[in-house]
């Protein structure tokens, strides 16, 4: 009886910790949108007047990507002394940092104005205390509209964002480092010279496995954005 009241409770406990991944707990908001051993993303939408059920997060350090504008959004979290949270309006094309959080965070959230929210969450599995990112709002940019932008928005020891755009006429490489993988996040649509024209729509995500290049051949009318991190010092 011992030990089917155990693996009663263990079957329980293991359901309760299923039931509050956020993909679990709220597939209408939480979307996998790509996970490997570096990061975990999830696409991420609140819509308006929306009340999204307890769910938890993981403690690894985070980069928020905003794809469109929206209003403050309220997190009411579960296992804070201060449980209120309300995070400010957001523009789309800004992002940003956040560092370790040593309780994780057990959160409900409420959207209670009349915009969706809608934005990448980008978790960096290998930075971990020590390795820490600040609390950092980067503010979305004027791009040039007849030649390619490269501007680094964020670099410490650990991590850098570089702000990347091309025109049509001037194609753009990327070329991950050596040691280290690249992740790129598109922030404005590219229309790209292709056999089969590829339109690359925004917050998708692209994934460059170390010394890997891609190379965009944008010819839409448009400038086509993206944001790229590294993850630097990792050797």
């Amino acid at each position: 009886m011992r030990l089917i009241a155990a693996f009663a409770v263990s079957l329980f406990l293991a359901a309760f910790a299923a039931a509050q991944d956020p993909t679990v707990a709220a597939p209408e908001s939480y979307k996998l949108q790509l996970e490997n051993e570096w990061v975990k993303v999830l696409h991420v939408t609140y819509a308006p007047h929306a009340k999204v059920p307890l769910h938890d997060h993981s403690r690894f350090p985070a980069a928020y990507v905003y794809l469109s504008d929206s209003g403050p959004i309220r997190f009411v979290h579960a296992n804070w002394d201060d449980p209120v949270l309300t995070r400010p309006a957001t523009k789309a094309k800004s992002f940003r940092l956040s560092p370790t959080t040593t309780l994780g965070e057990r959160h409900q959230v409420e959207n209670n104005g009349d915009l969706a929210s809608e934005f990448l969450r980008i978790e960096l599995k290998k930075l971990k205390q020590g390795e820490d990112l600040p609390m950092r709002r980067v503010a979305p940019a004027e791009v040039p509209a007849d030649k390619n932008l490269s501007r680094i928005e964020f670099e410490n020891d650990h991590l850098r964002v570089t702000r990347l755009t091309a025109v049509k006429g001037k194609p753009l490489e990327i070329k991950a480092d050596g040691s280290v993988p690249t992740l790129i996040v598109v922030l404005a649509a590219g229309k790209l010279r292709k056999k089969d024209d590829e339109t690359l729509p925004i917050g998708t995500t692209i994934w460059l496995d170390a010394g890997r290049s891609r190379t965009f051949d944008h010819i839409g009318a448009d400038p086509f954005e993206i944001l790229r991190f590294d993850l630097v010092g990792k050797k």
